[in-house]
C-alpha cells in the first residue's frame, strides 16, 4: 500500500459457522497480499454483512465471557497472539510499532475488553470492537498528531481487514493461525519478579542471573547448589565445612556470605523459595522440582529481600497449576547405580479449582570410600556414644561417602476465587539419608606446628603427657575410663590414604534429615493499577548429622549435631502498577525457634563437648520501594527497609571431662563454680539489633533495546553468639552485625534484532565488621575482625547465532581486599595481603546449544558446557593445603525429542575429561589436622522422560 499502514490478523477458532472454502471465495488471499480492486470490495463487503450477521449474537456473547488469563510481559505484538489464542477470538493490529512496544503482565479473569485494557495499558495502543466482536488495536489519538488524519482514513479503509477477521474468528481452525511471517529468530524475553513485580529481566536494575527450568535441564542441574559454575561472581558448596552433611548449602556471593552451618549464624545470602525465607542453610540444598525458573539476586537487596542478605539472594520460583490435565515423569540411570525418578502432575478438581504433585527421588553411590586401616590397632576404651544419649544412632553410617538418597514431595492447591482473586496453598516435604559428606584427610601431622589436642593426645600416648592423660570420665554415666594410652596408636599422617577418594575413618556419620513446609498466598488485583499480596508460612526441621572429621579409625575428633528448627513468617505487600509510578510496600514478621546440640568426644575422651543449645530469633521489618519516570526514558528508584531483629539465646556447653578443673583452672573463673563441666555462662542472653538499609537509583533507557542504570544499595546481616567454648567463659562471646555498602553501574542490551542480548555490572562494596571465623583453642569462633572493599566486574550474554545455535557465556572478576583487620585476625594467620575464602579473581562460563529437526518429525540437541574457575583458597586462613589451582569442568549431552515431543531422551556426561578439584575443606589447628571436600568424578547419565 502507498500509505502503508498495514494491518495484522490474529485468530483463533470461536465456532463452526463457515468454512475457509467460503473465506477464500469472498477475496480474503487477496486482501491479505495488497489493496483489493473495487468489484472485490464490494463482493466481499456482501459476504461479510451477510455472514456477519449470522454470527453476531454468538461473538458479542463471547465479548462479555470471563476468561482466564496468563500473559507475561513481552512484545505486544506476541502478546496480541497469545492473547487472541487464550481468547480464542479475532484481533486486528498494526504490523510496525507494536514489536518495539511492551505489554502489561495479563494474569487472572477477565472478560476480552477488560483484558485487552490491561494488556495495552500504557503502550500508546487502544483497542476496540464492532458488532461482530471483532477487535481493532489502534494507535491512541494524540493531541498534535498530524498523521491522526491519515491514519482514521487507513483504519477505515481497513476496515475490511476486522470483517475479514470476524470471519476467520468463526472458520474451522484447529489452533491459532497468523497471517503474518513467522518472523525473524529473537532470543526469548526473561520474566523475573526481583523486585516484587513480575518484570522483564532486561529493564531490572539489579543485577541477576536467571535459569528457566529448560536451561537447567540441559546443564543436568537438579538442585540449588549447581548453578554457581554458571553464574560470575557465585559460589554455591552442597557441604558446610564440618558439618559432614551433603545438605548444607553454603552460598557466597561477590565473596560475602557464611560457611557456618550452626543456628545462632545468619547466612550471609538469602534463600527464597516461592516467597518463603529459608531461615536455615542446614536442608538448604533444594530439590528444583516442577521449577518455573530461579534468580540469583546480587549485591545487597536489603529493601525488598531484607532479612540477611548483604551477598544477595537466591529467589526460586515453581510453577503454579495448571487449568490443563497434564504431567511428565522422568527417570534417569547413571554412574554409581543412580536412580532418579522425578514427575509432576496437574489435576483440575473445578472450573476455578486446580491442583499438582510433584514428586522426586534420588538415589546413587558415593564416591569416597571408608576403607578398614590396614594395620592391626588396639581398641580404644569406649567410643564415648554416651555423650549424645543414642541421639546419633539414627545416622545411615555408610561406606560409601557422597552418596545421595533423598526424596522430595511438593504438593499445590489453587482456588481462582473470582477473576481478580487468587489463593494458593503449597505443601512440600523433604527426608534425605546420606552418608557423609565425601570428605578425606590431607594432613594428620598439624598438631606438631600449633599442638592442638591431638599434640596433648599424642603426648599421652608417648608416656610424657600430663596427668590428665589418665582421669577420663564417661560425662554422662560418670564412671572413671583408664584410658591406657601408651597401648595406642598415636594420631599422624600414617592415615593418609593413596588415593583422594578414600578414608580410614570409621566413626559413626552422614545426615538424617526431615523438612517440610506449608504456605498459602493470597493475591488480589484490586484494580488496574494496585494489587494486594499475602504469604503466609511454616516451616519445620528435624536433622542429625556428623562426620569422621579426623578421618582415622581413631577418636580424635567425632562431630555430631542436632538441630531442630522451626520458623513462621508473614509477609504483606500492597503493589502499585502506575503508567509514571510504580511501587512496593510491605510489612514482614518472622519468627523461629530451635534447638542446637554438638556432640564432639575429642582426643580419646581428654575433652567432652556436649553442647546444648537452645535459640529464638525473631524479626519484624517495614519495607516500600518505587520507581517513578521522570521522562519516558528516565526514571529514579528509591527504597528503604526499616528492620528490629530480637535475639534470644540459652547456651550450655559442657565438657563432660572436665578437662579445664583437671588442668587447675580456678573455680572463680567458671560460670557456675558448683558444676566445673559448665563452660558457657548461666542464663538468657539477649540482643537486639535496628537497622535502616536504603536504595537509590538511576535508570535511563536509551533506546528499546539498550536500558542502563546506577545504583547504592545497604545490607545488613545480624549478630549472634558463639557456643563452640574450649575453656570456661563468664561473659557469652558475642559478635555484632556485619553492613554493606554497594555502589553498582549496569547495562542491559538487546542487538541485531533482538538475537544478541548483553548485561554488563560494575561494582564496587564497602564491607564493615566482618564476622570473620578466628580460632581460640580447640574450636573456631567469630568476631567483628575486619573491613575490606570489595571491586569486581560481571557480563552474562546469550547470542542466537542462527535458528538452531545457541551460546550463552558469562564472565566475573572480582578484587577482594581486607583494608583492616585486628590483632585477633593476625593471631589466626589472616593478614591485609589474604585471600578471600571461595572468592576466586575471575570466573567464566560458555555453552554451546544446537538444534536440529529430523525428517521424522522429532529432533536432536547437543548441549555443550564449559565452566573455569581461577585458583582460589577454601578457607580465611589460606592453608596451602586447601588451595584449589584454576580449573574447568566439561559437560556434554545429547538428546532426542519424539516428534510432537511426547517423549525424549538424554544421554549426557559430567565433568567430561575426569577434573580432580576440592569444593571445600577446614583446617583445624585446635585439634591439628586439615580436611578436604572432594568435588564428583567423570559420570555418565541417562534420562527419559514422558509428557502426558
Amino acid at each position: 500500500m502507498s500509505d502503508s499502514f498495514i494491518f495484522k490478523i490474529i485468530f483463533h477458532r470461536a465456532g463452526d459457522f463457515i468454512s475457509s472454502s467460503v473465506i477464500r471465495s469472498v477475496g480474503l488471499l487477496n486482501g491479505l497480499v495488497g489493496e483489493l480492486s473495487a468489484s472485490a470490495k464490494v463482493i466481499t463487503n456482501i459476504a461479510i454483512i451477510l455472514m456477519g450477521l449470522a454470527m453476531s449474537h454468538s461473538s458479542i456473547a463471547a465479548v462479555n465471557k470471563t476468561i482466564q488469563f496468563d500473559i507475561p510481559i513481552q512484545e505486544a505484538d506476541r502478546a496480541l497472539t497469545e492473547f487472541a489464542r487464550q481468547a480464542e477470538t479475532a484481533v486486528f493490529f498494526p504490523v510496525s510499532g507494536l514489536e518495539k512496544t511492551a505489554s502489561n503482565q495479563l494474569k487472572g479473569h477477565y472478560t476480552i475488553q477488560q483484558a485487552l485494557e490491561i494488556l495495552l495499558s500504557g503502550t500508546g495502543f487502544e483497542a476496540s470492537y464492532n458488532e461482530a466482536g471483532v477487535f481493532t488495536v489502534k494507535p491512541i489519538k494524540s493531541v498534535g498528531d498530524q498523521k491522526v488524519g491519515t491514519q482514521k482514513k487507513l483504519l477505515r479503509k481497513n476496515k475490511l481487514f476486522a470483517s475479514l477477521a470476524a470471519l476467520f474468528a468463526v472458520s474451522n481452525g484447529a489452533a491459532t493461525v497468523a497471517a503474518q511471517d513467522a518472523g525473524p529468530r529473537t532470543l526469548e524475553e526473561v520474566v523475573v519478579t526481583a523486585q516484587k513485580i513480575s518484570q522483564n529481566l532486561q529493564e531490572v536494575p539489579i543485577a541477576v542471573s536467571s535459569f528457566s527450568a529448560e536451561s537447567l535441564n540441559k546443564l543436568g542441574i537438579s538442585n540449588v547448589s549447581q548453578i554457581a559454575d554458571f553464574a560470575p561472581n557465585v559460589t554455591l558448596d552442597f557441604t558446610a565445612p564440618i558439618s559432614g552433611s551433603s545438605s548444607a548449602l553454603v552460598s557466597f556471593i561477590r565473596g560475602i556470605g557464611q560457611s557456618d552451618f550452626a543456628m545462632n549464624f545468619e547466612p550471609g545470602v538469602g534463600l527464597y523459595v516461592d516467597g518463603v525465607y529459608m531461615a536455615r542453610n542446614m536442608g538448604g540444598v533444594i530439590d528444583l522440582l516442577d521449577l518455573e525458573r530461579i534468580e540469583i539476586l546480587k549485591g545487597p537487596q536489603g529493601t525488598l529481600f531484607g532479612r540477611n542478605t548483604p551477598g544477595g539472594a537466591i529467589n526460586v520460583v515453581t510453577k503454579k497449576p495448571s487449568q490443563e490435565m497434564e504431567g511428565n515423569i522422568e527417570l534417569t540411570l547413571g554412574e554409581d547405580n543412580r536412580q532418579d525418578i522425578r514427575g509432576v502432575i496437574n489435576i483440575p478438581l473445578a472450573d476455578h479449582l486446580f491442583s499438582s504433585i510433584a514428586i522426586s527421588s534420588k538415589n546413587r553411590d558415593g564416591y569416597v570410600k571408608r576403607i578398614p586401616y590396614p594395620d592391626t590397632l588396639p581398641a580404644d576404651q569406649t567410643d564415648f556414644r554416651s555423650i549424645d544419649q543414642g541421639v546419633l544412632n539414627d545416622l545411615p553410617n555408610g561406606n560409601d561417602l557422597g552418596n545421595e538418597n533423598n526424596d522430595t514431595v511438593r504438593a499445590k492447591l489453587l482456588w481462582q476465587i473470582a477473576e481478580d482473586k487468587e489463593f494458593l496453598i503449597a505443601m512440600d516435604y523433604t527426608r534425605v539419608r546420606e552418608n557423609s559428606a565425601p570428605t578425606v584427610l590431607e594432613d594428620a601431622e598439624l598438631w606438631q606446628s600449633t599442638g592442638g589436642i591431638a599434640g596433648l593426645y599424642n603426648a599421652c600416648v608417648s608416656g610424657m603427657g600430663p596427668p590428665v592423660c589418665n582421669s577420663i570420665t564417661d560425662g554422662r554415666t560418670g564412671n572413671a575410663i583408664n584410658p591406657q594410652f601408651t597401648s595406642r596408636t598415636p594420631y599422624d599422617n600414617r592415615f593418609l590414604t593413596d588415593s583422594d577418594h578414600t578414608t580410614y575413618g570409621n566413626a559413626n556419620s552422614g545426615t538424617a534429615l526431615d523438612a517440610w513446609g506449608i504456605s498459602a498466598t493470597y493475591e488480589w488485583d484490586i484494580n488496574e493499577t494496585l494489587s494486594f499480596k499475602s504469604i503466609t508460612a511454616y516451616r519445620d526441621l528435624e536433622s542429625i548429622f556428623g562426620e569422621d572429621a579426623d578421618m582415622s579409625p581413631l577418636i580424635i575428633d567425632h562431630h555430631g549435631f542436632e538441630l531442630n528448627q522451626e520458623q513462621v513468617s508473614q509477609e504483606f505487600q500492597l503493589i502499585g502498577n502506575g503508567e509514571k509510578l510504580k511501587w512496593v510496600a510491605g510489612l514482614y514478621y518472622f519468627n523461629e525457634e530451635g534447638e542446637n546440640n554438638d556432640y564432639v568426644p575429642l582426643a580419646g575422651g581428654l575433652f567432652q563437648v556436649d553442647g546444648p543449645n537452645d535459640i529464638e530469633n525473631t524479626s519484624y521489618a517495614a519495607f516500600g520501594q518505587l520507581t517513578y519516570n521522570i521522562t519516558e526514558p528516565w526514571s529514579i528508584t528509591l527504597g528503604a527497609r526499616v528492620t528490629r531483629e530480637e535475639k534470644e539465646f540459652v547456651g550450655g556447653q559442657t565438657d563432660r571431662n572436665d578437662l579445664s578443673a583437671k588442668f587447675g583452672v580456678p573455680l572463680a573463673a567458671f560460670p557456675d563454680p558448683t558444676d566445673t563441666t559448665r563452660l558457657f555462662p548461666l542464663g538468657k542472653q539477649e540482643q537486639d539489633f535496628d537497622d535502616t538499609s536504603i536504595r537509590v537509583g538511576s535508570e535511563y533507557r536509551f533506546s528499546e533495546s539498550i536500558f542502563a542504570y546506577v545504583s547504592f544499595s545497604q545490607g545488613f546481616k545480624a549478630g549472634g553468639w558463639d557456643t563452640r567454648l574450649t575453656g570456661p567463659e563468664l561473659v557469652a562471646p558475642d559478635f555484632e552485625e556485619e553492613n554493606v555498602e554497594s555502589y553498582e553501574i549496569g547495562l542491559k542490551s538487546d542487538w541485531f534484532d533482538n538475537t544478541l542480548r548483553i548485561n554488563l555490572a560494575a561494582f564496587h562494596t564497602d564491607y564493615e565488621n566482618l564476622q570473620l571465623v578466628i580460632q581460640r583453642g580447640i574450636s573456631p569462633l567469630t568476631a567483628n575482625a575486619g573491613e575490606s572493599d570489595i571491586d569486581g566486574f560481571e557480563v552474562d550474554f546469550q547470542w542466537l547465532a542462527t535458528d538452531n545455535l545457541q551460546v550463552t557465556g558469562s564472565m566475573g572478576w572480582i578484587d577482594a581486599e581486607y583494608t583492616e583487620l585486628d590483632s585477633r585476625a593476625n593471631d589466626v594467620g589472616v593478614f591485609l595481603d589474604s585471600e578471600f575464602n571461595n572468592t576466586p579473581e575471575r570466573v567464566a562460563s560458555l555453552a554451546l546449544d544446537y538444534s536440529q529437526p529430523l525428517s521424522s518429525g522429532g529432533s536432536m540437541a547437543v548441549h555443550l558446557d564449559y565452566s573455569w574457575k581461577d585458583d582460589h583458597f577454601n578457607d580465611a586462613v589460606n592453608t596451602p593445603a586447601l588451595a584449589q589451582d584454576a580449573f574447568g569442568l566439561t559437560n556434554l549431552s545429547v538428546r532426542y525429542n519424539s516428534p510432537e515431543e511426547k517423549w525424549h531422551a538424554t544421554l549426557g556426561v559430567q565433568n567430561l575429561t575426569d577434573e580432580d578439584y576440592v569444593m571445600s575443606g577446614f583446617n583445624q589447628p585446635g585439634v591439628g589436622y586439615i580436611i578436604k571436600t572432594i568435588g564428583r568424578p567423570r559420570e555418565w547419565w541417562l534420562t527419559l522422560g514422558m509428557d502426558f
